[in-house]
């Protein structure tokens, strides 16, 4: 009876010890938290991080990211406002222009073409390449998921 109170009392002293270091550790050092890859790429990070380090980056990521997006949202408006500043432009000047042109016979129903055909050329450059960019991206990516091996079933 006396060794089974000894191994009682030794497990119980073990486990209280035991719960105590834990208690003195900080487990958010030793749990580790995969970083996203597109998170690796864009802030340098290693793949595995400790949970505190992964909170703290993971807010000061955040805050870049929404201070990032207000910025471009706020470009965005900007642009917005003088695209629309420019349409009344030269609308208010087509409303001005237009029935002084309207007499002329030739010069009438030209200027609505002439203007059709100044919109489809204005931005094609660029759309071109936005255009050109996001095929050779798919083309990439294509090439990537292709080139990977297939798990044997």
């Amino acid at each position: 009876m006396k060794t089974n109170y000894l191994i009682f009392l030794f497990v119980i002293t073990f486990l209280v010890l035991g719960l105590l270091s834990f208690a003195g550790c900080d487990m958010g050092d030793m749990i580790h938290v995969k970083t996203p890859n597109t998170i690796q790429q864009q802030t340098g990070l290693a793949s595995n991080i400790s949970l505190n380090e992964a909170e703290s980056e993971y807010q000061l990521w955040y805050q870049h990211m929404q201070t990032a997006g207000s910025q471009w949202k706020s470009n965005i408006e900007h642009a917005n406002e003088i695209r629309n500043m420019v349409n009344q432009l030269s609308l208010s000047a087509l409303d001005e222009i237009g029935p002084t042109v309207a007499g002329v016979p030739i010069l009438g129903p030209m200027l609505p073409a002439a203007s059709g055909l100044l919109g489809l050329f204005l931005g094609s450059g660029k759309l071109r390449k936005e255009k050109e960019a996001s095929f050779n991206k798919g083309l990439d990516e294509g090439r990537k998921t292709t080139s990977m091996p297939v798990a044997a079933t």
